[in-house]
């Protein structure tokens, strides 16, 4: 979060109300000077502009027959020159001339006769209340007061900015007012400033006003679009600048100034109106769209007050205008305009009555629970104070300190249960169904962790929420990590069994919330910020609040939630109580889920151990007995079971088949092929059969039956006693070594690995080696885990090493020799881990 928007946030309470403050002040100014500071006088006529002779004159029309203006001689197209001797310049000096006159005083009027006569007579002053200005002026002051409260309650929600946003321009399009103040007008920073924010209001009102009534109280569709979001936003804007670089550029200083403020503010008062009027379609609209009564009942409160506002209007634009000249001459037939109040006083009636946009939770806590709270106090202050007097007398003065001081102790042990105790009691009395609501979860929560398996959690999660709680539509979203989703294992309510939401921005979101509220509960207007991609899925399927179920600062589940069985959504201390509930559900689910894996890892570690058992029983289970050979073997899998195997096959009393391989890859699968190769190979080595054509033969058999991305690596040996040689083949495996008097040779013959190709390739590149043999010499047969174990800083072991350990060992054992260099390997790699399968055969050639 970036420095501003952390300050903002950090403030943002002491910023809403100074703003409100700000705004409140200045609408009640608006109501002041619209009735007492600055009332419009009025002399029952219409000044008109007009140009004459490059000059602008100022025209009588519809002077009222009868009028103070008709009284004083004057008709219509006469010409107004001065007033109380001052040359008139424009409508509105003239005004501000006129409205210095006190009610019931007369203005002396320089008239211009159409006849060209000058005419010098005095004009009775009426004061004129400008009812359509006075109705929007309650208008403002009534829906920022309620939407002040609406944003306390839910500072990051949408609905409730937009709302408190069209009060606040309800407000500064009333601005013009000030202007007849001297000291705005004398001052033309402070009167740029008044103009600015009163035409951005005029500009902002009816987009804020649609936007408002086009999310509440359910988001269209369309507006969740970003073409749409944006058109709203900074359409306005763009007029805002440019309307304003406009007037101050070409008209400010214009004496037709007034003209095109005048068109200007017509322009505005029908996109007001029409707003409204698109507003009220659109929230009849929506009404209807509601499923259940319960969430009807708070809108048809509104509807009803917006349908008279509605009425109003059309009959203040349409219907006074038809029977009467002007306001100036009938001001009492505009006076229902006053009655616009009734629309935010409907909302504050909705919000408090029906929990509306999650505030009258809110304001009933304040209210009772603080009365609640001053009443105990006071009681209790009233109780100590007798008893101090009482014991007082009774006992006597010089012990009154000790007495008050015993006697507060007791008050502050005693006072927060009481206060506690008396809360509870008028929240079941008057908060019913939250006082269910407690008591449930409450109970939940201390019985949920006595429950054991996963199955069991949601099942018993669902059947509190349902069941007790009443809840229509709930559901539980368990993480998936490899998916990186939330996928829905219980519902009730919702059509979509198999749902899936991707957790994209839900982390951020939380953070974010986190730094406003301590139970960031995802509700709907933080729908498509949080999941991009499937808000539309959890809008459709009736969630209206997502609880995260969080443990470690990770989140493992979501729990959906429709609305109360009273229809309202879940606000205030609910959502305190339902996150609490949610975190102590993470920890039984997140407990079964280590118990579960911890079993299933049990049992895999059990089959394993079994799988192990029987890869061990498959190797050679004793070194066969052939006249000449010392020999040595062992096979040290990585993990349980591996893919490395050796095998010594005996033909007859003088020959031996010495086998090793390595299965690509490590691990069960590999031993699974291994196993099948063995299988092979015992069958294959038979008598008067050599190396190469044995791995040919096996190479053929298993290449079909193989994964390709699957291989063998394998070296096969032929020890002839009697014809004192030894045959080996090296199919794409680790060299032979071979060490004796102080030498080592090591071949790496050529040949492909076994399943890498279906035989004709492999078959010309295996080459069979022939060697005779001579006593005391030491051969070995390796995997490549032997030269490739790794230390901790990740260094081989390497053949150089191995190199040192098999020469000048020709007068040790096999047994020997192997046993050290399993102990070399050992202390080389320390404490780190072993890294693949290894697997070593060692064969000596001794006395025959």
């Amino acid at each position: 979060m970036d420095p501003v928007k952390k300050y903002l946030v950090k403030y943002r309470s002491k910023i809403i109300i100074g703003m409100s403050l700000l705004l409140i002040l200045l609408s009640l100014g608006n109501t002041l000077i619209l009735t007492t500071i600055d009332p419009r006088s009025n002399d029952e006529c219409i000044w008109k502009p007009v140009n004459q002779a490059d000059t602008l004159a100022i025209r009588f029309e519809t002077v009222k027959v009868g009028g103070v203006t008709w009284n004083a001689g004057i008709r219509n197209g006469d010409y107004l020159i001065a007033i109380n001797r001052i040359r008139i310049e424009n409508p509105d000096q003239a005004q501000m001339i006129l409205n210095k006159v006190e009610g019931g005083d007369y203005a002396g009027y320089t008239v211009k006769k159409q006849n060209g006569r000058m005419l010098e007579t005095k004009v009775y002053v009426k004061k004129l209340i400008n009812f359509p200005l006075l109705g929007l002026s309650l208008l403002g002051f009534f829906w920022q007061l309620i939407a002040f409260i609406v944003l306390m309650a839910r500072p990051d929600g949408r609905v409730q900015r937009v709302f408190y946003a069209a009060g606040a321009t309800l407000i500064l399009m009333m601005l013009f007012n000030y202007e007849s103040l001297p000291f705005i007008r004398g001052f033309l920073p402070l009167a740029f400033l008044f103009d600015f924010l009163n035409t951005g209001g005029l500009i902002y009102g009816p987009f804020l006003i649609l936007l408002f009534f086009w999310i509440f109280p359910r988001e269209y569709n369309f507006v969740k679009k970003k073409a749409v979001n944006y058109t709203l936003y900074l359409l306005p804007a763009v007029l805002l600048i440019g309307l304003f670089i406009y007037r101050f550029l070409f008209v400010y200083d214009s004496p037709a100034r007034n003209y095109h403020y005048q068109k200007f503010i017509n322009i505005s008062n029908i996109a007001l109106s029409s707003a409204f009027l698109l507003g009220f379609v659109s929230l009849l609209i929506n009404y209807f769209r509601l499923k259940s009564p319960n969430e009807r009942k708070p809108i048809s409160v509104i509807l009803v007050s917006y349908f008279l506002a509605i009425i109003v209007i059309l009959y203040t634009v349409f219907v006074a205008p038809a029977i009467t000249d002007n306001i100036f001459n009938s001001p009492e037939f505009y006076m229902p305009m006053i009655i616009l109040f009734i629309l935010p006083v409907a909302f504050g009636y909705s919000i408090f009555r029906y929990q509306l946009m999650d505030v009258s939770v809110v304001i009933k806590n304040t209210i009772i629970y603080g009365a609640a709270t001053i009443s105990i106090a006071a009681v209790y202050f009233l109780v100590i104070y007798l008893m101090g007097q009482v014991i007082s007398t009774a006992i006597g003065t010089e012990y009154k300190g000790v007495i008050a001081g015993v006697i507060f102790i007791i008050f502050a042990l005693v006072f927060q249960s009481t206060k506690d105790k008396f809360q509870d009691f008028l929240t079941s009395r008057f908060y019913p169904e939250q006082f269910a609501y407690q008591r449930i979860l409450v109970s939940f929560s201390n019985d949920i962790t006595t429950v054991v398996g996963l199955d069991n959690i949601l099942d018993t999660m669902t059947s509190t929420f349902v069941e007790s709680l009443k809840i229509n539509t709930f559901g539980i979203m368990l993480y998936e990590e490899k998916e990186n989703i939330f996928k829905l294992v219980r519902s009730v309510g919702i059509d979509s069994k198999d749902m899936k939401v991707p957790a994209l921005n839900l982390q951020k979101v939380i953070i974010e919330k986190n730094t406003t509220s301590k139970s960031p509960v995802i509700e709907e207007e933080d729908y498509q910020r949080t999941f991009p991609v499937s808000y539309n899925l959890l809008a459709a399927a009736g969630i209206y609040t997502v609880v995260p179920m969080i443990i470690k600062q990770k989140v493992i589940g979501l729990m959906l939630l429709g609305l109360k069985h009273s229809g309202a959504k879940f606000a205030g201390k609910d959502i305190d109580l339902l996150y609490a509930v949610a975190n102590q559900s993470a920890v039984a689910i997140e407990n079964a889920r280590l118990y579960r894996t911890e079993a299933e890892k049990i049992k895999i570690e059990r089959d394993l151990d079994l799988a192990r058992k029987i890869q061990q029983g498959l190797l050679p289970k004793k070194i066969p007995a052939v006249k000449g050979l010392d020999i040595s073997g062992e096979m040290i899998p990585a993990q349980q079971v591996g893919g490395d195997y050796y095998d010594l096959i005996p033909i007859g009393e003088d020959k031996l088949f010495v086998v090793v391989g390595d299965v690509s890859g490590k691990g069960l699968s590999a031993s699974l092929y291994m196993t099948k190769l063995q299988t092979m190979i015992e069958s294959a080595c038979t008598p008067g059969r050599n190396p190469k054509e044995i791995l040919i033969d096996i190479n053929k058999r298993i290449y079909h039956s193989m994964e390709r991305n699957w291989f063998v690596t394998m070296t096969l040996a032929l020890f002839d006693m009697k014809a004192n040689k030894v045959k080996f083949c090296r199919a794409g495996h680790m060299p032979v070594f071979a060490a004796k008097n102080g030498t080592i040779n090591k071949y790496r013959s050529m040949g492909l690995g076994i399943g890498l190709e279906c035989g004709i390739i492999f078959g010309k590149t295996l080459i069979e080696e022939e060697l005779d043999l001579i006593k005391d010499q030491i051969f070995a047969f390796f995997s490549d885990g032997v030269t490739e174990a790794m230390n901790e800083q990740m260094d081989l072991f390497g053949e150089d090493k191995l190199t040192e350990l098999l020469i000048n060992r020709s007068s040790h054992r096999s047994s020997d020799i192997l046993n050290d260099i399993w102990k070399n390997i050992q202390t080389y790699r320390g404490s780190a881990e072993v890294n693949d399968d290894m697997t070593m055969v060692v064969v000596k050639i001794s006395d025959k």
